[in-house]
């Protein structure tokens, strides 16, 4: 069996930025962030063709934000510097689309995925186990830009202590491959195993204590749950009516979630609300040609300016106007050939579906430009792309 060393060594820098990311979501305590992506970058520039095929999806980003600051300049409007060039940053991993066919993305975050849930669980019990422990990281995560948000909360009237991980979103591919392969992997003894790993998963995603997070495992649950019911033959005309109900359940909770006007984020984000639509009101030409890229609007949510809330899609809109479509256009991008696979592979099903998650889940979290954001279109491009073996491939 020959050994591509020049596809294991891309594949370690890919895991090894992948793991940090993950791990340091906010660059705040490895800072390494940066090091192996411009290490990545240039190993791909000098042992890998680049897929031109993806060039015009970087240049249409990297245009809209560029005429958003143009049209911010005419407009006179103030244009926060470190927020601009954050945002270049932040769009800046989206030249690895120009490799991504050569890697495996979704398999090579499994385990940093796995690392991650770990880790998670040992802070919440050593946080829950003793308050010195708890003031310490609380202390610690509030210094290194609150990579970990550690929130008392009550939802539906349940008090629960949570700590939200920064990275929780780049997680899900990870959980769904973790999910599947404990319902379709070969042998009883990996069965167990990936049991063990889904638990871990569930576990970590509950202690989140955020809407999304903690129901994103019921969410897969319920795609793994579909895909195996196809297969049983007139069983699943009964069962598909309980999987049904379930997932009524969870919509139903979802709804419940959202309408607590008194819960304090909540609350947040409806003020952010009714102050886009003051501020589309007094200016109605924003929708059609933007704010421009990072400038700042008053918000009730806060009581203060801002260059951005939770609300990404409608942040696109006030930062871009019309021009955000072409924005949206790249991140749908994907689903065509997703959608494509779907339909002759389980496994693909799946991974539609939890790209469509994340889409859903960015639109009230601020997760399309950040590291995170990154890494699931990276993984949405790549599996699309990826011409290796299919993933559904039981092992």
């Amino acid at each position: 069996m020959t050994i591509d060393l020049r596809q294991q060594t891309g594949n370690a820098l890919f895991f090894l930025l992948i793991l940090v990311i993950m791990l340091d979501p906010t660059n705040t305590v490895l800072h390494l962030k940066d090091v192996f992506f411009i290490l990545l970058v240039g190993y791909n520039i000098v042992c890998f063709k680049p897929d031109w095929k993806f060039l015009p999806h970087i240049c249409i980003v990297f245009a809209v934000v560029t005429i958003g600051y143009l049209m911010a300049e005419v407009q006179q409007n103030t244009v926060d510097g470190e927020r601009l060039l954050g945002v270049y940053k932040s769009i800046a991993p989206l030249v690895l689309l120009l490799w991504v066919r050569y890697y495996d993305v979704l398999r090579l975050s499994v385990v940093p995925a796995v690392l991650t849930c770990l880790l998670i669980v040992v802070l919440y019990v050593m946080a829950s186990a003793s308050e010195s422990y708890e003031y310490a990281m609380y202390v610690f995560f509030s210094e290194h830009n609150d990579m970990v948000m550690m929130t008392q909360r009550s939802f539906l009237g349940i008090p629960l202590f949570g700590m939200y991980y920064k990275s929780f979103v780049s997680l899900s591919f990870g959980m769904y491959f973790v999910f599947y392969q404990s319902a379709y992997a070969c042998s009883r003894w990996k069965r167990v195993g990936y049991w063990l790993l889904s638990l871990l998963f569930f576990v970590a995603f509950l202690m989140s204590g955020t809407r999304g997070t903690m129901l994103l495992p019921f969410f897969m649950v319920a795609v793994v749950s579909f895909s195996l019911l196809k297969g049983m033959g007139r069983m699943r005309y009964v069962l598909y009516p309980l999987l049904l109900l379930f997932a009524l359940f969870v919509v139903g909770v979802i709804l419940l979630l959202a309408s607590e006007t008194e819960e304090a984020s909540n609350t947040i984000k409806y003020a952010h609300i009714a102050s886009y639509m003051k501020l589309f009101s007094d200016h109605p030409l924003y929708l059609l040609i933007g704010q421009g890229t990072a400038t700042s609007f008053y918000t009730e949510g806060l009581r203060r300016m801002m260059t951005e809330t939770e609300w990404s899609y409608v942040e696109l809109v006030r930062n871009y106007g019309v021009l955000s479509l072409l924005i949206v256009a790249v991140l749908l991008y994907p689903l065509k050939t997703l959608w494509a696979q779907a339909r002759r592979d389980d496994f693909a099903m799946g991974v539609l579906a939890t790209y469509v998650a994340y889409l859903l889940v960015a639109g009230t979290n601020p997760l399309l430009f950040s590291s995170t954001g990154m890494l699931m279109i990276w993984i949405a491009y790549s599996y699309s792309e990826y011409t290796a073996q299919p993933l559904s491939s039981h092992p």
